[in-house]
């Protein structure tokens, strides 16, 4: 989709958004995405969606804008590049939302790699941020986040939260600099494999993987 974008509102849910290419919605001159609100993909309040093996890159605003207790969000084999504002959860005081953002490759990006801010449940394993200016994922508010096995590759502050709790266990970071920050290497307040079956790619694995993987993909159609 160039130029466009899609919003999910309110008690939207059961969506999936795959296999798309979008962009272009980028306004000469403003970086920070001030002038407008034209998101690639905003959600307000929507839950049950799942984003896979897209392409987002120059948006006007934020590549993804996940808000307003939207969750049961999936974000996974998605590549987010070239931009200001990558992926941004939040916009709320309560702490009820939840979500697994996995396979990711966030590329020449500024902030929000995610920002996450009061979320009960954030699990993020096998992402590769690579060349991040300002700072990768931020567990920010009172999130609770798991972050297992991905690779931080030129990354300023990989890592950090506020109130809440981040568990960091198994990742790879190389020409990294700042914030590692952790609250342990085990499970201190919820273990994703009591939620779902996942499996861990080995961090190693990562980078190659997402370069023959991620994105939009002919052989998943139209």
């Amino acid at each position: 989709m160039s130029q466009g974008g899609f919003f999910l509102g309110s008690g939207v849910h059961n969506v999936i958004l795959r296999n798309l290419t979008i962009g272009d919605t980028f306004v000469e001159g403003d970086w920070e995405g001030k002038t407008q609100d034209f998101d690639g993909i905003q959600m307000d309040t929507a839950h049950h969606v799942w984003i896979d093996h897209c392409h987002l890159h120059h948006i006007g605003d934020g590549m993804i804008d996940s808000r307003k207790d939207t969750s049961y969000l999936t974000v996974s084999w998605s590549v987010l590049s070239d931009h200001n504002k990558a992926f941004g959860i939040g916009w709320t005081e309560n702490v009820t939302a939840q979500m697994t953002i996995h396979h990711n490759w966030f590329r020449d990006l500024n902030q929000r790699n995610p920002s996450t801010d009061n979320v009960l449940r954030a699990h993020l394993y096998n992402n590769w941020l690579q060349r991040i200016d300002s700072y990768g994922n931020y567990a920010r508010g009172g999130t609770n986040m798991v972050l297992e096995n991905s690779v931080f590759d030129t990354v300023n502050r990989p890592h950090y939260f506020d109130d809440g709790t981040l568990v960091a266990a198994g990742n790879i970071y190389r020409s990294t600099s700042g914030d590692k920050e952790s609250s342990g290497a085990t499970y201190s307040f919820f273990d994703p494999s009591e939620f779902y079956e996942y499996s861990l790619d080995p961090a190693d694995q990562v980078e190659a993987l997402l370069t023959r993987c991620a994105g939009p993909r002919p052989e998943l159609g139209l």
